[in-house]
């Protein structure tokens, strides 16, 4: 229950209720009637809505067909507007908790006037409000039990049940789209229903799947046509769609490149990663262009040169590609990004970078998750995981680190408080220096499972960390759980990464047992033989390009008003855009949890 009265918390814009709030609920018009939607509550009945706003039950009962059978949790409850008594609404200020109505004492009111108004006996109003005899004065708020009012017709006294929702484990490759067809909901019932999935739609997930009734899927279908019919059809279809691809060839770094190449010898490191992406950015062009897709590709080398990109954008006529991808250094992409805000192209950033990079062009699209996006799922993960655990989060010091660390520690208790029984009621702050072997039994157990989370990428502090870890007696149980760089710190032992089974939060994975990335291998070898390197830039070039290459095709080059109906599982990432929550940007909201374990990596979330 405790889980279902925070989820539904989403949908109201205050705790307590007058005329001027009411206007704060969602408003919706349906065959030319004007409703606000009220989602119900653990505890609602339909009598205390009815009082909430000031609407009698025979109104509301007109309004909802099929109330009258009780109430579900989530339901949304359609408020006549007409129907609001506004004088009573004006004199009275009203608030659902569970089993009771809250209400406010007003100006000349008595205890009398109120046991009449709901229709309670004045002895079960006290009997709920001790010393309520002795102390009764104007903003005073008292509790009125909900289920006691006579007079009113059993079934609009009956609480709203818990079997009005489910809880669904997401398993591999389902989407809020496959869910909503499904359970025969809409993909924004189950967004709102679970907190908005701020951090996305992930395998092994838990989410409340709600089961509205058939007034409500038709007002919502009538709400869609609504929009559908203001708004018209965005989409904006061309025969030829012109794809930019900005990368860091560095030709120029590179002796020569063409005899490089045909020696199979090693070229200048960025060149050898540009030349990568652009090769599987070209077998996800040729899948686009075998599906339809008529399209002009330009590659520009742009790499850090600020002065270099300022003369390479100056070949660019604005408003002449509808899709870049690309630049890669962050400089670059700043400029590329301030270049294009003001036009219809949109750039889309391999990299992550951080957000002042993205601060004011809506078009500028991040296609890795932001690391505070990271953060912040890892933290609702370990909540969800670790309840009988003993959690700790190991802080850094490091000034750099401390939006990562005040992130999780905001995230993690914000998750925990959803779970009345767990271990936890928050996370333990720790410095490295407790780390002592021989004090370490003061704050670690040897009857459980002590659960370590690093919110650092910095490399001295995760060394020195898993160092004096390994020094611990094998008595102690721990988990690790550390950030994305770590898949590339190759001073963490195998060993130690196994023995703690550490897990790490990342953008992107690549399973090469997969069937999907072995079909990728296979053509990439064949066509260039060789295989990407270890930086799987390969992998990701093919991935961006077929998604937003679909999306073109598909929606056109308004594509992204469609984004809620766009996803796909890549070999390397999947994708699922939408609003950032650090700035006005996309964002790719899909992270992976990656596990050590029998000196083998797998993904596990």
């Amino acid at each position: 229950m405790g889980i279902i009265h925070r989820i539904t918390l989403v949908f109201l814009a205050a705790l307590t209720i007058s005329l001027a709030q009411a206007q704060d609920y969602p408003k919706i018009s349906l065959n030319g009637v004007e409703y606000y939607v009220y989602a119900v509550e653990p505890g609602n009945t339909l009598y205390a809505i009815s009082r909430k706003f000031s609407v009698s039950v025979s109104e509301l009962a007109l309004a909802n067909p099929g109330v009258a059978d009780g109430l579900d949790i989530g339901e949304e409850v359609l408020i006549p507007i007409k129907a609001i008594d506004k004088k009573e609404a004006k004199k009275t200020e009203v608030d659902l908790a569970g089993a009771y109505i809250l209400h406010t004492v007003q100006k000349k009111e008595t205890l009398f006037g109120i046991s009449k108004q709901y229709k309670v006996p004045i002895d079960s109003i006290a009997a709920v409000n001790p010393g309520i005899h002795n102390s009764f004065k104007v903003g005073d708020v008292i509790k009125i039990p909900n289920d006691l009012s006579a007079g009113t017709d059993e079934s609009f006294l009956k609480p709203a049940v818990n079997d009005s929702f489910l809880i669904h484990q997401v398993v591999k490759g389902e989407t809020l789209f496959s869910l909503s067809q499904s359970y025969a909901i809409t993909a924004d019932s189950i967004v709102g229903m679970n907190g908005g999935l701020p951090e996305g739609l992930r395998e092994g997930q838990y989410i409340v799947i709600p089961k509205y009734n058939a007034s409500f899927l038709a007002m919502r279908q009538a709400r869609a046509d609504s929009i559908k019919k203001a708004t018209g059809n965005f989409t904006i279809n061309k025969d030829v769609y012109r794809i930019g691809f900005m990368l860091p060839f560095e030709f120029e770094l590179n002796d020569s490149t063409q005899n490089l190449l045909e020696q199979s010898q090693d070229l200048y490191i960025l060149t050898e990663l540009a030349l990568e992406f652009y090769r599987g950015a070209q077998i996800a062009l040729d899948s686009l262009a075998k599906a339809g897709l008529n399209a002009e590709v330009f590659v520009y080398n742009v790499g850090d040169d600020i002065v270099a990109t300022k003369e390479t954008l100056k070949q660019v006529k604005r408003d002449s590609l509808d899709i870049i991808i690309g630049p890669m250094h962050k400089t670059s992409l700043a400029l590329v990004s301030d270049e294009f805000k003001s036009t219809s192209t949109y750039v889309v950033s391999p990299n992550s970078f951080n957000n002042k990079v993205f601060e004011d062009n809506p078009r500028l699209i991040r296609s890795a998750a932001a690391r505070e996006t990271m953060v912040r799922y890892l933290a609702n993960y370990v909540a969800i995981q670790h309840q009988d655990d003993h959690v700790f989060m190991i802080n850094t010091e490091s000034p750099k680190d401390w939006p990562l660390r005040k992130s999780m520690i905001a995230s993690y208790n914000a998750a925990v408080g959803t779970f009345p029984n767990s271990q936890n009621d928050s996370i333990r702050s720790i410095t490295i220096d407790k780390l002592d072997p021989k004090s370490v039994d003061k704050w670690l157990t040897k009857d459980g499972e002590n659960v370590l989370v690093v919110p650092s990428n910095e490399l001295a502090f995760v060394s020195d960390f898993m160092t004096r870890l390994s020094l611990l007696d094998t008595a102690y149980t721990v988990r690790v759980y550390g950030m994305d760089k770590w898949v590339k710190f190759d001073n963490i032992e195998v060993e130690y990464k196994n023995r703690f089974n550490l897990r790490l939060v990342v953008p992107s994975f690549v399973d090469y047992g997969a069937s999907d990335v072995s079909q990728f291998l296979e053509l990439y070898r064949g066509q260039y033989q060789i295989d990407p390197s270890s930086y799987e830039f390969g992998f990701q070039a093919f991935d961006l390009t077929l998604f937003f290459g679909s999306a073109l095709l598909n929606y056109g080059t308004n594509f992204s008003i469609y984004f809620d109906q766009l996803e796909m599982n890549g070999v390397a990432g999947n994708y699922r855009f939408a609003k950032s929550t650090t700035g006005s940007e996309l964002e790719n909201k899909e992270v992976f949890i990656i596990e050590y374990k029998d000196y083998k990596v797998k993904q596990i979330n």
